[in-house]
């Protein structure tokens, strides 16, 4: 098996929360500790999470865990450069073959999803293996190593996606209808707590 790299992208101010996002809980855990004990499960290596608004209080929190962190000084130009930023510390890591990119406000993403899109990226044997929702491509998502030059030259506010739909014939997905919920306001996780999936 080859060796699968997570990219968690944390640096976001959560404007629209008043507060990071990253750091709200939900069944006893924090998103962004959620997200990094996913990532761990699914047998992914290295695991980096990329800071930038709240660096010092994510930092503080995910010390104790095995992840690399890195911190994105030019956060607020947008997540392209978070994700610029994750693959050029993979790129001189030879033993890494593919990148799994995913956000860390999306409470559903399970070691199940992320395994299958390894599995179906093996099976399909795609450049890249989208998580689909919404009616469209999106995070969590896998690239292979042929994509790095292309992501690293992401800038500004466009993520993973820019790449996903510019090499649509080398792309497979999984549906995953719980990626739609993720959490940007006051009344997304209020709903989220409440059990209220069907307001996403």
């Amino acid at each position: 098996m080859e060796q699968t790299a997570v990219i968690i992208l944390s640096a976001g101010n959560s404007s629209r929360l008043g507060k990071p996002k990253q750091l709200l809980e939900y069944e006893g855990m924090t998103l962004i500790e959620r997200a990094i004990l996913t990532a761990q499960k699914a047998n992914c290596h290295p695991v980096i999470v990329v800071t930038g608004a709240y660096q010092k209080e994510i930092e503080r929190l995910i010390k104790p865990y095995e992840v690399e962190i890195l911190n994105n000084p030019i956060w607020e130009q947008g997540m392209g450069t978070s994700v610029s930023l994750g693959i050029k510390q993979l790129q001189n890591s030879a033993e890494v073959k593919q990148a799994l990119v995913m956000l860390s406000d999306q409470p559903f993403v399970d070691k199940n999803h992320l395994e299958e899109l390894i599995r179906i990226k093996y099976l399909k044997k795609k450049s890249i293996v989208a998580s689909h929702y919404n009616n469209r491509l999106g995070v969590p998502v896998i690239f292979d190593r042929s994509c790095f030059s292309a992501l690293e030259k992401l800038t500004g506010p466009e993520g993973a996606r820019k790449i996903i739909h510019s090499q649509k014939e080398k792309t497979a997905s999984v549906p995953f209808d719980l990626g739609k919920i993720d959490i940007d306001t006051p009344e997304d996780y209020e709903a989220l707590l409440a059990g209220n999936l069907d307001y996403f």
